[in-house]
């Protein structure tokens, strides 16, 4: 059942290609037969210009100098030519009509005539009857006489000299077209296969045209593929990884409390830690995985202003025990209006102060900027910690990387990774770069609402 329909646009290009010049070949010809005999071949209107001027001449002198005239002209013809003229010279009939030679032009009109007949009064009084057996010409020498064979008005000799070569030009052309078309299926079977290393574009990259780019997209999209199936499983091996280590404590707790009873109240404090670490680890995750979705949930427009705001204030209030100062510059008269999920934006920005406090030392500032970017709006969180490594900066927002500070291991590594996916679900982006004076500053650009 496969291989039913294997082919099937080959034979339909092919089948095409000879339909579309059978349609064409018919009007030409249906052109031709409206335009009448304006388009007639050279030799037919080569025909019909010698017979009028050799009818016209016999004519003219045999009314001015009668029959010897005649005959002394006619002994310069062709003996082709006398052959199939005669003259016949009798009484006139009552119904002949005498017709007015034609000089020299123009040819006789319409169909050929079997027999050019003219009536002549001659120089000596007498009638005559001139007559070209055009018939006979024509049988004599083939011009014009037999018409030549065709299929579908379609001349023989066109048929056997262009038939192979549309033949072959149309088999080329629809294996051109149907060859690559074959390979594309084959790479979507692999991919559906779970082969994420087929590419198709070094196969297809002479040809140049619009199939050529079809293969290049569909090996950007095999990569991107194959990145998303890594990073998920990465993802997941760096889950189980992390959860290994509070499950581990976990156990150690509930052995030392069934071991040892006088410390089954620490044992206790220690279980109730590491499940708050537990249930933190999987909101974060939770909110990882809902920032993955492109559609996000309750999308609303929102003042983008009073969320930092909210934001600020909150890590404020937890920057008081370290002793950091936080720094809100923004412009409140101007509309900072963005459409999306707040509380997911809200979720992304607070992890990024957070991030930011948890590298900044007593009596240092961290510095929040909001400001408008043409289409966009910027927010900008800088601090004054250590920073980053430059060959760190681009890893920092994948999930539980983290970098060497005095409060490693208070967090999972997730925070960043976060903040990336939200934006990026907001059709935005987010940047790291070290401060020249010291320090990491982030920066999320998200779309800016214009009304």
């Amino acid at each position: 059942m496969r291989y039913t329909y294997r082919g099937r646009m080959f034979w339909k290009i092919l089948i095409g290609f000879w339909l579309v010049f059978i349609i064409i070949s018919q009007l030409l010809w249906l052109g031709f037969s409206l335009s009448g005999n304006r388009h007639e071949p050279p030799e037919i209107i080569a025909v019909r210009r010698i017979v009028s001027l050799q009818m016209a001449s016999a004519v003219s002198v045999l009314e001015r100098g009668g029959p010897g005239s005649l005959d002394d002209m006619m002994a310069d013809w062709e003996e082709n030519d006398k052959r199939f003229f005669s003259v016949i010279q009798h009484d006139k009939p009552a119904n002949a009509k005498v017709t007015e030679p034609q000089n020299f032009a123009p040819p006789f009109e319409g169909k050929f005539p079997d027999v050019m007949v003219r009536w002549v009064r001659g120089a000596d009084g007498k009638e005559y009857e001139l007559r070209y057996n055009i018939k006979g010409m024509r049988e004599d020498t083939g011009i014009g006489f037999q018409p030549m064979k065709s299929f579908l008005n379609i001349p023989e000799p066109m048929i056997i000299f262009t038939g192979p070569l549309g033949l072959l030009f149309s088999l080329l052309l629809a294996w051109n077209l149907t060859r690559p078309m074959r390979q594309l299926r084959e790479g979507f079977r692999r991919v559906s296969s779970g082969d994420l290393s087929v590419r198709l574009y070094p196969l297809m990259r002479k040809r140049h045209d619009e199939i050529s780019d079809v293969a290049q997209d569909f090996d950007a999209m095999v990569e991107r593929l194959n990145t998303l199936v890594r990073a998920r499983e990465e993802l997941l091996h760096d889950i189980s990884h992390e959860l290994r280590s509070p499950l581990a404590r976990l156990q150690l707790a509930t052995g030392l409390a069934r071991q040892t009873p006088s410390s089954v109240e620490a044992s206790l404090d220690r279980i109730d830690e590491e499940a708050r670490r537990l249930d933190k680890m999987i909101g974060e995750l939770l909110t990882l995985s809902r920032a993955e979705h492109e559609s996000m949930p309750d999308e609303q427009y929102f003042d983008l202003t009073g969320l930092l705001q909210a934001v600020v204030t909150d890590v404020r209030y937890e920057a008081q025990i370290p002793g950091v100062h936080v720094d809100f510059n923004v412009d409140e008269s101007a509309d900072y209006t963005v459409r999306g999920n707040a509380e997911l934006v809200r979720r992304g920005v607070e992890n990024v102060l957070r991030n930011a406090l948890r590298f900044s030392l007593p009596g240092q500032h961290i510095q929040v900027q909001l400001q408008a970017e043409q289409n966009w709006l910027a927010i900008r969180v800088g601090d004054q910690g250590p920073g980053v490594d430059e060959d760190k900066l681009s890893s920092i927002f994948d999930p539980f990387v983290r970098v060497n500070s005095p409060l490693q291991g208070k967090g999972y590594g997730l925070g960043l990774a976060i903040v990336r996916k939200v934006v990026l679900a907001h059709h935005g982006e987010v940047q790291a770069s070290n401060r020249p004076e010291g320090g990491l500053e982030l920066t999320i650009r998200l779309p800016r609402w214009m009304a």
